[in-house]
Parts: structure tokens; C-alpha cells; sequence
């Protein structure tokens, strides 16, 4: 079983977030799944320090190169792959997510829009019925395909826990948004995954 993982970087403030995109790639090998990451073949929208969390200005950063590197080199550039064979999508979190997949996201003064290669592969993916899993700020990318907006809930939820809509057949843990440590990440991530690998290989509900 095939499961996209859709990356946009490296970075919790700039990218993907490592720990969370880690735990996802675990999770989805421990389950008997096959993790198939992808990325946009774009600039990130810019780049951050991380040790002091400042945009550091003239450099630019390519999403898929640096994607690449949580993937260990195998990855997929969005514009040239075919999604039809994933059983199933998740959006690990990390500032990338919304920077980066979502257009206008931080200029006030711009509609909010997914890249295209990013709406497609929700297109497809979400056509055919197969479960998305999103990880603390990926959610945005899924709230913005479904044209929703952020809750309270999912800003408030524990780190261990697992949010499941079965008409949309969309799955959320809040990862670092609410988790104390690694260890609480890494039990809310386990768990969506293996909620999300029984609903691709079933399309049964999994969670009350």
C-alpha cells in the first residue's frame, strides 16, 4: 500500500517539521504501508534561521532539494508525479505547510489559494475517497481545500489524540501544536496512521 506524504521543506519554521515528517515515515513502515514523499518543485517562500528563528534575508531555498533531505533523496517532484496509485495522503506540519503549499498565505492582501500541483493531488486523492491525515499545521492545507478554517479544537486538542471526519475522510493529530515532548508527538502520530492505514485498506469507519 502506497501512502503520499507531502512535503515542503526542511524546518519547523520555513519546511516540513523534521520530528513530525520522522515520526510519519516510522509510522507508515511499522504499519506495512509504503511511504511515497513528494514535494513542489518551488522556492520555499523563505528561508529561517532556526537557532535564532529570524528570515534570513537574500537566501533562497528550493522545497523540493530540502525536502529531499528528510526523505533521504527519495522523493518526487510534484509536477511530474502521478498520484494514482496512493491509497492515502498525509501533510506532516512545520510553518512550511502553509508558506509554502498555500499561496498568499502571509500577505494580508492576497486570496489564499493551494499551489495548482497541490490542489490536483487533493483532487485525485480526495476523488477517489482515500483517507488525508494531517499533522498539526498541514491541517491549514486540508482546511483549505475543504474551504474551512482552523478550530479552537484543533488548537486545543492533545498531542495524543485523533480527530476523524468520515465524510471527508480526513484525519488530524495537532503533533507540536500541543505536545510536551517527542514522546506525546510520536503516540497522536502512531495512532492517526494507523487509523488512516486501516481506512485506505478497508474504507470502514475506524474511530468513534
Amino acid at each position: 500500500m502506497k501512502i503520499g506524504v507531502l512535503l515542503s521543506g526542511c524546518g519547523m519554521y520555513d519546511g516540513s517539521e523534521p520530528a513530525e515528517t520522522v515520526l510519519t515515515l516510522l509510522a507508515l513502515e511499522r504499519s506495512g504501508a509504503h511511504p511515497v514523499c513528494v514535494a513542489p518543485g518551488i522556492d520555499q517562500m523563505h528561508c529561517v534561521d532556526h537557532l535564532t528563528g529570524e528570515e534570513v534575508d537574500g537566501e533562497r531555498r528550493s522545497a523540493l532539494m530540502e525536502s529531499a533531505r528528510l526523505a533521504r533523496g527519495k522523493i518526487s517532484s510534484l509536477s511530474d508525479f502521478w498520484p494514482g496509485d496512493l491509497q492515502g495522503l498525509v501533510i506532516p506540519g512545520g510553518y512550511g505547510a502553509p508558506k509554502t503549499l498555500i499561496s498568499g498565505f502571509m500577505r494580508l492582501d492576497e486570496r489564499r489559494e493551494l499551489l495548482p500541483e497541490v490542489r490536483n493531488l487533493m483532487d485525485d486523492v480526495v476523488s477517489r475517497k482515500k483517507p488525508v491525515g494531517s499533522i498539526s499545521l498541514g491541517r491549514l492545507v486540508v482546511r483549505s481545500y475543504f474551504e474551512q478554517e482552523m478550530s479552537d479544537e484543533d488548537l486545543s486538542l492533545p498531542a495524543t489524540e485523533v480527530v476523524v471526519d468520515e465524510e471527508r475522510r480526513t484525519l488530524f493529530t495537532p503533533g507540536f501544536l500541543t505536545a510536551a515532548g517527542m514522546g506525546e508527538a510520536a503516540k497522536g502520530i502512531d495512532a492517526m496512521i494507523s487509523a488512516l492505514v486501516v481506512m485506505a485498506a478497508s474504507g470502514l469507519q475506524v474511530l468513534r
